[in-house]
């Protein structure tokens, strides 16, 4: 046998194993002989879940709007609103607008901006209310700080959105892990000392805690540890903090902590968290699905159940019978709703690795032939 037989045998064998393995292939995954296929809704996952992102803009746009309404037609009320939630939940949604940015995800970041502008005004109006000792509900040197964090944290994903800054947005990404940190040991902070009832009207403990957390952010950022990911953990660690005192509250202290709690926030709160997790889990994003997960069953389900029960501490209840049956109601639909999205989710994955491995097949194939064409006389 000649050198020139001996190269074209194995070729020609190359060539009968490539076309057995895409004719195998193509009868696992499409029967017909047309290509993996799915349902119409698997099959349009990517752009059905990216639109589900744009339309929850809505809910997270009016999510704090009933309970501003309320603040204004109540503001009585105001001492005794949940307020670290409320800003522990806008400094997650700030810290995770510059992370949505950073991975282009520039609808999402638009709703993280929203939620914390949103979240800000709420605080304010807080910290306008003055208590019956002459003091104001939130102490001046933390509302000071959120609303320089606020105003940064919102001027540089715009610039960065609009292609500019891009240094500059790559350091202040760096310092939202430190930011993080020590708001996180201060919401932390902050809810044990509400909870126990420890004296600290001159903010100490809470200062140490803040002042903690401020040096193991920094220790992050030595070790070169800071930004991306670990930035985007601590803004959803913020972020699921939010519904936490209100939580908590209902149980221990229902008189207190549903006398001014608007139930719209759960109803707008899982809507928009809940079209947000389609595409969290379409896209394989953990930290985005930890986030919107924990807000649609904690500050959403969870919530609901303890604001029916906070509501039989009251006489007569603080909600009607209707108003209880509607949340049970919608807290059933939406799991049923999570249900059908992981379904969804599961069989549009199958297709996408199918795809993928057809792609795989045709370009192996066709890096075969080339190779062949090089060789063969």
């Amino acid at each position: 046998m000649s050198m020139d037989q001996s190269i074209k045998q194995p070729l020609a064998t190359d060539r009968r194993f490539d076309v057995q393995i895409a004719e195998g292939f193509e009868q696992a995954t499409d029967p017909g002989g047309e290509g993996p296929k799915g349902s119409a809704i698997a099959e349009k996952m990517d752009t059905i879940t990216d639109w589900a992102v744009a339309v929850s803009t809505f809910p997270f746009l009016f999510l704090m709007i009933p309970q501003i309404i309320t603040n204004f037609e109540k503001p009585e009320e105001l001492g005794k609103l949940a307020w670290a939630g409320t800003a522990s939940g806008g400094l997650g949604n700030l810290l995770l607008c510059s992370f949505f940015t950073g991975g282009g995800e520039l609808k999402q970041a638009g709703i993280q901006a929203i939620g914390a502008f949103t979240n800000m005004i709420v605080v304010c109006q807080v910290f306008g209310y003055i208590k019956e000792d002459g003091t104001r509900g939130i102490p001046p040197v933390p509302l000071f700080a959120l609303l320089v964090v606020s105003v940064i944290g919102l001027i540089m994903p715009g610039f960065r959105a609009c292609g500019m800054l891009k240094r500059p947005f790559e350091v202040w990404v760096t310092a939202t892990t430190v930011i993080g940190m020590s708001s996180l040991f201060f919401s932390i902070t902050n809810q044990v000392v509400d909870t126990f009832k420890f004296e600290d009207d001159n903010l100490m403990i809470r200062g140490i805690a803040s002042g903690v957390g401020l040096i193991v952010g920094l220790v992050l950022v030595a070790l070169g540890r800071a930004g991306g990911a670990v930035g985007g953990t601590l803004a959803t660690a913020l972020f699921m903090f939010m519904p936490v005192p209100q939580l908590v509250g209902n149980l221990v202290e229902p008189a207190k902590y549903m006398a001014e709690f608007n139930v719209g926030f759960i109803y707008l709160g899982t809507l928009g968290n809940g079209l947000g997790m389609s595409r969290a889990i379409f896209a394989r994003n953990w930290v985005w699905l930890a986030g919107a997960a924990w807000g649609c069953y904690a500050g959403g389900v969870l919530l609901s159940f303890t604001c029916i029960y906070g509501s039989h501490q009251f006489t007569p209840h603080k909600m009607s019978s209707l108003a209880e049956i509607l949340l049970m109601v919608f807290v059933g639909l939406f799991i049923v709703y999570t249900l059908v999205v992981v379904k969804f989710d599961r069989e549009a994955q199958q297709l996408k690795r199918a795809r993928e491995a057809r792609e795989c097949v045709a370009g192996c194939s066709f890096s075969s032939g080339t190779n062949r064409n090089v060789v063969s006389p």
